[in-house]
């Protein structure tokens, strides 16, 4: 997130239950409502909310604060063991369908993928379980190569990009994490679906990297190729922004996020 994290973005009481602030703590332990976790957990549970709040700012464009609201339901997420690979499936799906419907309305709250990682949560259950009784393994070996040849390609693109560009550059690395993160935690038919979320979301995110210059020269040439068209005003705007997205792939030397293709 540019500009780094804010420091009121955890709110205090929540900073108190799980991080040093807290006062019960006994030999090492420290005790929730319940239950008794070890202080190495505290610091789990701060990283997935701080994993969570980066990756909702970065899908936005801009650091946004989480509301008491959008807290407990993060909360519940990590007290119901939701892992981050649903929660980053769900928050990238969600994102590229607005971005797919031109919708004018941002995600404003975590609220609205909480279906989406409920799904994701689900589906990822679903697949250990099918794992465990039946795949030979040969699948999600190949997915995960094929994630780890991504996430070099992204990696050295963004090497390329870090004197000229250095947000693009910041932008890609984050992109290779959720990336690798993905090849080792989804099923291939997840991990094809995410991959499609992330195209969406690298596009968006390097496009609003770019200098003003840069953005002016692609608008231009996208304008003049669909001036005169005689499709409707909801085709042209999905075939400048398909315009628009291979400028910026081609700019920036953009790999594909695609799996089986």
């Amino acid at each position: 997130m540019r500009g780094g994290r804010p420091s009121s973005i955890i709110p205090a009481s929540i900073r108190a239950e799980t991080g040093s602030e807290r006062p019960d703590r006994e030999e090492g332990r420290s005790r929730r409502p319940g239950y008794t976790v070890a202080m190495d957990d505290d610091d789990r549970e701060l990283s997935y909310y701080r994993s969570v709040e980066d990756l909702f700012s970065s899908l936005r464009g801009a650091p946004h604060v989480l509301s008491p609201r959008d807290f407990q339901l993060l909360r519940s997420w990590w007290r119901d063991e939701v892992p981050m690979a649903a929660v980053t499936a769900g928050l990238t799906e969600v994102f590229a369908r607005q971005r797919e419907r031109d919708d004018a309305d941002p995600v404003v709250s975590l609220s609205y993928c909480r279906h989406a990682v409920k799904r994701n949560a689900k589906r990822l259950a679903e697949m250990h379980i099918g794992r465990a009784e039946t795949d030979s393994g040969d699948g999600p070996q190949e997915a995960a190569e094929h994630c780890r040849h991504l996430v070099a390609e992204l990696n050295s693109v963004a090497l390329e990009q870090r004197s000229a560009r250095p947000v693009v550059a910041e932008a890609l690395t984050r992109i290779a994490d959720q990336v690798e993160t993905a090849g080792r935690d989804l099923s291939v038919e997840m991990l094809d679906e995410h991959l499609f979320g992330l195209e969406s979301t690298m596009l968006h995110e390097c496009w609003q990297a770019l200098a003003r210059n840069e953005q002016q020269t692609i608008n231009e040439r996208v304008e003049a190729a669909v001036e005169g068209s005689s499709a409707s005003k909801a085709a042209r705007q999905r075939s400048a922004r398909a315009l628009r997205d291979r400028e910026v792939r081609l700019l920036l030397h953009l790999p594909r996020l695609e799996f089986g293709q």
